[in-house]
């Protein structure tokens, strides 16, 4: 399967667009050259394209320079949808010939498309057509873009048309079958620009331009597409101590409501406190790992401690850190997870590589940017499951409760990331809000796996199939897992695909340093064979050379540790409950200090 790909003397700007798309994800493409004196004819295409079971992408302004006549040729459009298995119309304006390609293609069942004039109009997404809508199905929101979206006008006798994305009622990305081929036509006037500065947009304003090219993609390319390897999702609390009660979180009642709405809860636990636990809810931890687990947040959680730009003194946080979680381990027998969820929300471009040079499994964050550096973040760096854009460590996004719509969740299962929700320890006041949003989670994907973050991030990995019958890993974690279900050989090949300067000192099989690796400027991969009904676990293990500062291990600064996380304790279990003086509290903090500590 290959996007056959028209052009003239250039490739156009959105075919240009949707190629990159297509091979993005996982897509082959094949661009077909024509030439303006040789008119565009069924011996043309037969001479120049080999693999008619490819998809032929028809685009009229592109098309038009290379025919005599003024309207679509009917025997040219019968000829591509009898040779090809789909066909693609799209860059639709409002000329004459474009209309003539829309009616010769859909053989009358649509007209011509309309700018979209109606204002507060919303995307109606189908819910039969799980195959080409996938997690969208059956979703509704909006606003459309007026700048690029249009809508086709259907005509009465339009029955075999397959509607899989409406704006007012009217198709906006829609098929028609014909002869040997699957026709597709979708309204947008643009392709979305993956190299484009995101600028703090959300991927919902790019949904018309993005979404729907991709849908199709991932239904011509099938398996040959990076796909989603599973979905998970976990919800984090950020900060409590393993105590009975912290503030409004009860664990013995948090558990009940994780047995009745079936969900994980991820404690993002702060390192300092490992000394300061209650038996109680270690052993409910121990015995009930199905619905609780832990992971990193910073080291004593002091105001922007990740954020900072000494790499000896991150690279000493942490090592405390982790001999804090270690020592936590062997008292409690908790394992914490290799998951650094940033204290307030803040790191730097530092914590980052030092971080992958510690084998984190990855970052979590509310935001995409570090503090005091606006890097550019594109469309690219969106789409993939994390963002790589921090020397090749993952940081994967999570959002609040209240923050969270069904399209964001749609977004994260379609592109393959983890639906991570976070909350404090107040959302407990009235957990209504959580439990509607883990059934609101469910309801759009009943197969999710609700787990602890380590799994969550090792698990969301993109897989494809080549030609030659190879299973293609592209993983973003630092380890995972691939099964052969199969009761044949499995050739496997997996890739992480960002190198940084942190050397790596060996890619693991099994535990085993792997001789099948190659590492270059495009990342590491490795290759290996999987027998029936085994599995293999796949690892990159990193070398730490970054100086070790002890400004940590002074005594003011462990002082100073001590008093923010009492007064912070303070504040949650005590002020929380009383709103008059917890506004007071926060006043006064202010006054105190410029970067607050949550």
């Amino acid at each position: 399967m290959r996007l056959v790909v028209p052009y003239s003397s250039d490739l156009s700007t959105v075919d240009a667009r949707l190629v990159r798309l297509a091979e993005s994800l996982g897509g082959q493409c094949e661009l077909l050259r024509l030439e303006k004196e040789v008119t565009l004819s069924p011996k043309f295409i037969e001479e120049h394209v080999g693999d008619k079971n490819s998809c032929f992408v028809v685009n009229p302004a592109v098309i038009r320079e290379c025919l005599s006549s003024d309207s679509f040729p009917a025997d040219l459009a019968s000829y591509l949808t009898s040779r090809f298995s789909l066909v693609l119309i799209h860059n639709l304006s409002l000329d004459p010939f474009t209309a003539s390609t829309v009616r010769t293609f859909s053989a009358g069942s649509l007209d011509s498309v309309h700018p979209v004039e109606r204002s507060g109009l919303s995307y109606e997404i189908a819910s039969g057509h799980m195959q080409v809508c996938g997690a969208f199905s059956g979703l509704t929101f909006g606003p459309v873009n007026k700048t690029y979206d249009q809508i086709f006008s259907k005509n009465l006798d339009s029955g075999a048309v397959r509607t899989y994305i409406a704006i007012g009622g009217q198709p906006f990305f829609a098929s028609i079958p014909r002869e040997r081929a699957e026709v597709f036509f979708l309204a947008s006037a643009n392709i979305a620009d993956l190299s484009a500065n995101v600028d703090g947009k959300s991927l919902t304003e790019y949904f018309s331009q993005l979404v729907p090219p991709a849908m199709f993609i991932r239904y011509a390319f099938r398996e040959g597409c990076w796909l989603p390897y599973q979905d998970h999702a976990t919800f984090i609390i950020d900060d409590p101590l393993l105590r009975k009660d912290y503030g409004f979180l009860n664990y013995e009642r948090l558990l009940g409501l994780m047995d009745e709405y079936n969900f994980h809860t991820s404690i993002a636990f702060i390192p300092h406190n490992c000394r300061r636990n209650s038996l109680g809810v270690t052993r409910m931890f121990r015995e009930r790992a199905d619905r609780y687990s832990i992971c990193f947040h910073g080291n004593d959680h002091t105001a922007s401690e990740l954020a900072t730009k000494d790499a000896g003194l991150l690279n000493a946080m942490i090592t405390v850190a982790e001999e804090r979680m270690d020592l936590h381990e062997k008292k409690t027998r908790i394992q914490c997870d290799k998951v650094m969820v940033f204290p307030q929300e803040k790191f730097s471009l530092e914590v980052m590589e030092v971080l992958k040079a510690h084998n984190f499994s990855a970052a979590v964050n509310s935001g995409p940017y570090p503090l005091g550096d606006r890097v550019g973040l594109t469309l690219t760096d969106l789409i993939e499951p994390a963002i790589l854009k921090y020397g090749g460590f993952p940081l994967f996004l999570r959002k609040y409760v209240r923050e969270i719509a069904l399209q964001d969740i749609a977004f994260n299962l379609f592109f393959g990331k983890p639906v991570l929700i976070v909350e404090h320890h107040d959302v407990f006041k009235d957990p209504e809000c959580l439990t509607q949003l883990v059934l609101r989670v469910r309801t759009l994907a009943p197969e999710i796996r609700w787990s602890n973050l380590g799994t969550a991030i090792e698990n969301s990995y993109l897989r494809r199939w080549t030609p030659e019958g190879t299973l293609q890993v592209r993983a973003y974690s630092n380890a995972g897992k691939i099964e052969n279900p199969s009761e044949t050989l499995l050739r496997c090949s997996v890739e992480w695909p960002a190198c940084s300067e942190i050397p790596v000192e060996r890619v693991l099989l099994d535990g085993v340093p792997w001789a099948y690796t190659r590492t270059d400027h495009k990342g590491i991969r490795l290759s290996f064979d999987l027998p029936p009904r085994e599995s293999r676990k796949f690892s990159v293990v990193y070398r730490n050379e970054f100086a070790l500062s002890d400004a940590n291990r002074r005594v003011q600064w462990k002082a100073k540790a001590f008093l923010r996380r009492r007064l912070s304790e303070i504040r949650d279990n005590h002020l929380s409950m009383i709103p008059h003086l917890l506004l007071i509290a926060k006043a006064f903090h202010r006054c105190l200090s410029k970067s607050g500590d949550h």
